[in-house]
């Protein structure tokens, strides 16, 4: 059987790019990597250091050599069930994380999301597939490829501040996500 496609959403994406290591995240996962066109489209900016006085600002986000490097592949909503599914996720989720999980669903993929209330809808929807986070898949390299403690502080720590993104205290990661931020 092959393995299952992996579909991120917006707030994952972002994450990933604005760690600075997205390409080598992504390119140790073993299944393919997609986005759905409007995650694309969404995916606008992340923030930046403005060196001159350390204040922040925003930098766009140049997802096209990932895409035509095919180590993200863009999919559309294509089918009658894709698109009916959409419309009704749309009713309670943005129309990134509702095609998403619409294709996810419809498409039996993985999900990578940090948005809880997606989660919670995928899990309530879901058959065989598989919810995972951004830190999941970060740990998962780190674990993979023997990525140094001090490699992992950086990127975690761009993550927060250029992909304004921290782990609540009830994600499943919060201990190892604080014990890494805080290596000295």
């Amino acid at each position: 059987m092959p393995e299952p496609v992996e579909i991120l959403d917006a707030c994952s994406l972002l994450s990933l790019y604005a760690s600075q290591h997205l390409e080598p995240v992504l390119r140790s996962r073993k299944p393919q990597c997609c986005i759905v066109d409007r995650v694309y489209k969404e995916s606008l900016y992340i923030r930046k250091h403005i060196e001159e006085t350390s204040e922040l600002d925003y930098e766009p986000v140049s997802l096209n050599p990932f895409l035509e490097s095919g180590l993200i592949k863009l999919l559309f909503l294509e089918t009658e069930e894709e698109k009916n599914l959409f419309i009704e996720l749309a009713a309670n989720l943005d129309d990134g994380e509702s095609a998403t999980i619409a294709l996810a669903i419809e498409r039996q993929m993985n999900i990578v999301t940090e948005d809880r209330k997606a989660i919670r809808i995928f899990n309530e929807r879901k058959s065989a597939n598989v919810c995972t986070t951004t830190l999941d898949l970060i740990k998962e390299w780190q674990k993979k490829e023997g990525i140094d403690r001090k490699t992992i502080q950086t990127v975690l720590k761009n993550i927060v501040e250029f992909g304004s993104y921290k782990p609540g205290r009830n994600h499943h990661l919060f201990d190892w996500w604080n014990e890494m931020i805080r290596i000295k």
